[in-house]
């Protein structure tokens, strides 16, 4: 588990034109290589008529690019240079040219495709995944406000029960967890323990 930067769970498009080829990009938050291929082959089955689907993906899995018919290099290597330039991870993208009749040689592919994967990830909303820390508290009503409010500042609450006395889940990424069990202790005069019950990878 580590933490790293992703794209918002959607599908993001640009488009622009180079030498009249048109240049029509698309971008995913994916985690494993079986949600990437299912991508990839949505866009491909959608652009059918396409000269061109190029592709890179970089996932926990591992990572693939492909140049789809273009020259050897010229299209997937710089689609994954783009993901890694900035620091994205788990991330696919694909990029589809229709060829518009005029070469661009193997420079201005290069720049194209690279192009076109860099724009559609520089517009695409994104999210932080952190390594986090979930604790479980039980707490009386008296004490709420106080764990909430300390919950909040430190990470999120991801579950309540009310019962007779109220039960959380929380998450608080792994550098403020310490921290964080002593806050609960010291808010509620020791009457609520911070029970550490698992450490997973959270969106923030």
């Amino acid at each position: 588990m580590k933490d790293f930067l992703t794209i918002k769970d959607k599908i993001f498009r640009h488009e622009f034109v180079v030498e009249k080829s048109r240049f029509i990009s698309f971008a995913c938050q994916v985690s494993t290589v079986g949600q990437a291929n299912f991508f990839i082959e949505s866009i491909s089955k959608q652009h059918y008529d396409a000269t061109h689907n190029c592709y890179a993906y970089l996932t926990d899995d591992g990572q693939k690019f492909s140049d789809d018919g273009e020259p050897q290099g010229t299209a997937g290597m710089p689609i994954l240079n783009a993901i890694k330039g900035k620091n994205l991870h788990n991330v696919a993208v694909v990029v589809t040219r229709y060829f518009g009749g005029i070469k661009l040689g193997a420079g201005g592919l290069v720049r194209a495709y690279g192009k076109a994967a860099s724009n559609v990830l520089e517009e695409a909303e994104k999210v932080q995944f952190l390594q986090c820390d979930e604790f479980k508290l039980k707490c009386d009503y008296t004490y709420v406000s106080s764990v909430e409010a300390t919950a909040f500042s430190y990470g999120k609450i991801i579950e309540r029960e009310y019962y007779a006395d109220v039960t959380y889940n929380v998450v608080v990424p792994v550098a403020k967890s310490d921290e964080f069990a002593k806050k609960i202790s010291d808010v509620t005069q020791g009457r609520v323990y911070a029970q550490k019950i698992a450490t997973k990878v959270v969106q923030f």
